[in-house]
């Protein structure tokens, strides 16, 4: 059995016994060591050069972003665990990057765990915590969102999907300089990550860019002729948003 080598990154004391003993049933992943702050992890992760990282995000007087930017290539796998805060989940859902809510609970690890063991996804995975840093540093118009592919995830920039449509779990993304995208997630989890991105749910089966909107046609509810030429049909229940929204 292959094993990896884990440090914890945790200024409270609980949290980390917590994450210690849940770990307990997981053989195959050695704790190395504990740090307290950054600066201590810095030194920690030279001496023992873990393949894993369990790190919490606000680790005074810093934040763990802070500190993982400083990596040039990122050598070992993250999984972050965070009290609620909408700000960083929204930036580790839109990069597809694992975290873990506290107080943590066994089985969220256990799935981590899983994907972490994958070689593939541990190759993705440094990707995907280099491209959530990166969106942490842009505006909303060079953020891009990580698409699950059958090789891993295709980094797409938000401000170049044109619409999303729903197809039962799977919604196809239409982009500006891609072919159409269909990715195993339901429209609702597309429109979750893509919230305050200048997004709008125009009928339970669509998801438009408002910034690719050509023109708007008159009816009960109406339709919507977007930038690519297609025609999207709007929702009565959501017309009066939506005109509000464009006015």
């Amino acid at each position: 059995m292959q094993t990896f080598t884990a440090i914890i990154v945790e200024d409270e004391p609980h949290a980390q016994a917590q994450l210690k003993q849940l770990l307990e049933k997981h053989t195959d992943i050695l704790i190395a060591g504990q740090a307290y702050n950054l600066a201590d992890a810095g030194n920690l992760v030279e001496k023992v050069k873990p393949d894993l990282v369990f790190s919490d995000v606000d680790l005074p007087p810093g934040n763990a972003f802070d500190w993982l930017a400083t990596y040039p290539k990122l050598p070992f796998s993250v999984i972050f665990t965070t009290s609620y805060d909408t700000y960083a989940i929204q930036a580790f859902r839109l990069a597809a990057v694992d975290y873990l809510l506290k107080p943590l609970m066994q089985g969220d690890l256990d799935k981590a765990l899983d994907r972490f063991r994958s070689q593939e996804q541990r190759d993705a995975g440094f990707s995907q915590v280099r491209q959530m840093l990166e969106n942490l540093n842009q505006s909303n118009q060079k953020k891009k969102i990580a698409l699950p592919t059958l090789s891993g995830f295709l980094f797409v920039p938000i401000d170049e999907i044109i619409r999303c449509e729903s197809d039962n779990t799977y919604t196809t993304f239409y982009t500006l300089s891609q072919k159409p995208m269909v990715v195993s997630r339901t429209l609702k989890e597309c429109e979750q990550l893509l919230a305050n991105q200048g997004f709008f749910r125009i009928h339970n089966s669509h998801l438009i860019n408002l910034a690719y909107v050509r023109e708007y046609i008159k009816g009960e509810g109406g339709q919507v002729k977007m930038e690519d030429g297609s025609y999207v049909d709007v929702s009565r229940r959501r017309k009066d948003e939506f005109l509000s929204l464009i006015r």
